[in-house]
C-alpha cells in the first residue's frame, strides 16, 4: 500500500496564518510516493477556526478533518491530532508557519534515506514588513539549523516542522505529556522517544517559513518567553537530576546570573540589540532560580 502522511496541525485563533498554511499544503509535491491528509484541532471550544476551514475544504483539493479540543493546552491538542491521524506518518507543523512544495517530499525522502524513525526541518522566520533594527541583530527569532543527517538530540528538537513515522507514537503509546501546560511537552516528547531507541535526524532541504507577526516584534514579549521557558525547564527537568547534579547546576545558574547582572551596564553601550539580549539572559536565569524556591511562571500560555 501508498504511505499515507496525516499533517496535523494544533490553531487557536490564529485564522489568517491558517489559511496560509492550509493553501501552502494544497501545492505540496508528493512525485507519487505518498498521498497525504490534514487532521486541524481547533483549541478553542467556540470553534473560531471553522468557517475557515470549511470554506477551503470547499476551496483546496485537501482531505481535511476538524475538530475541537476544548481543553486548552497544546498537549492535549496535539494528541487529539494523532488520535485522529489515519497515515503511517505524522507531520506535525504549527498553524503560524508555511511550508514550500517540497516540504513533505524532502521530509518523506529523508526518512527513507537515513532509515531513521522521524526528520525535523529548519524553522526560518518571515517578516510582512522590516522588522525593528534591534530585532535582526539580536537574531531571537532564527533557531539553529543542521546539516542533512545530523542525528539530534533531544533538547535540538521541537514540533514546528517535524515529519515521523506513526510507529513511534503507537508502539509504546507515546503521547504529549499534559502537564507542561504551557510550553515543554515537545522536547519531552522526544526525550522520552529517544530514550527508547528512536532516531531523528535534521533536513536542511526541508524548511518551512514561521510569520513573525507584531505583538513579536517588542522586547517584552521575548522577556516574558525567557521567564516562561525557564520556569518549566526547572519545573520538569528537575526530577532527572542526580547526585552532584542537584546542587551543581543551581550553582551555574546562580553564577551566569551574577555575570549577566555585571555585564547588563556595559550592553547599553553596545546597542539595544545587545541589551535586550542580556536582559533576556538575565530574566532566564532569575526564572530558573525563582522557580527553585516555589514561584511559578508557566501557568497560562498566552
Amino acid at each position: 500500500m501508498m504511505d499515507h502522511v496525516s499533517v496535523c496541525i494544533c490553531t487557536l485563533r490564529r485564522n489568517q496564518t491558517l489559511e496560509r498554511l492550509l493553501r501552502n499544503l494544497a501545492l505540496q509535491e508528493t512525485n507519487g510516493f505518498f498521498s497525504f491528509s490534514v487532521v486541524i484541532v481547533d483549541n478553542d471550544a467556540t470553534g473560531p477556526a471553522r468557517e475557515t476551514v470549511t470554506r477551503l475544504k470547499t476551496d483546496l483539493a485537501l482531505d481535511l478533518t476538524y475538530v475541537i479540543e476544548p481543553v486548552q493546552i497544546i498537549a492535549a491538542a496535539r494528541n487529539h491530532a494523532v488520535q485522529l491521524a489515519k497515515g503511517n506518518y505524522i507531520g506535525i507543523i504549527d498553524d503560524d508557519e508555511f511550508p514550500p512544495p517540497h516540504w513533505l517530499l524532502r521530509m518523506y525522502e529523508s526518512i527513507k534515506t537515513f532509515e531513521v524513525d522521524g526528520a525535523l526541518g529548519p524553522v526560518i522566520p518571515f517578516f510582512e514588513q522590516r522588522p525593528p533594527a534591534w530585532l535582526a541583530k539580536s537574531h531571537f527569532c532564527e533557531r539553529p539549523a543542521h546539516r542533512t543527517g545530523t542525528l539530534l538530540s533531544w533538547d535540538q528538537t521541537r514540533t514546528g516542522n517535524v515529519l515521523l513515522r506513526k510507529h513511534v507514537f503507537d508502539e509504546h503509546n507515546l503521547r504529549f505529556d499534559l502537564k507542561y501546560k504551557t510550553s515543554g511537552s515537545d522536547k519531552e516528547f522526544f526525550r522520552e522517544a529517544m530514550a527508547l531507541g528512536y532516531r531523528f535526524v535534521a533536513v536542511e532541504e526541508a524548511p518551512v517559513y514561521e510569520v513573525v507577526p507584531p505583538e513579536r516584534q517588542v522586547k517584552t514579549y521575548y522577556l516574558k518567553r525567557a521567564m516562561l521557558q525557564a520556569s518549566n525547564e526547572r519545573k520538569f527537568r528537575a526530577p532527572l537530576l542526580h547526585g552532584a547534579a542537584k546542587v551543581f547546576i543551581p550553582m551555574r545558574v546562580t553564577a551566569a546570573l551574577l555575570v549577566y547582572t555585571l555585564i547588563l551596564p556595559f550592553s547599553f553601550f553596545a546597542g539595544s540589540h545587545s541589551l535586550i539580549r542580556i536582559l533576556e539572559k538575565c530574566a532566564y536565569h532569575l526564572s530558573w532560580l525563582l522557580t527553585m524556591l516555589g514561584f511559578d511562571f508557566a501557568k497560562k500560555r498566552n
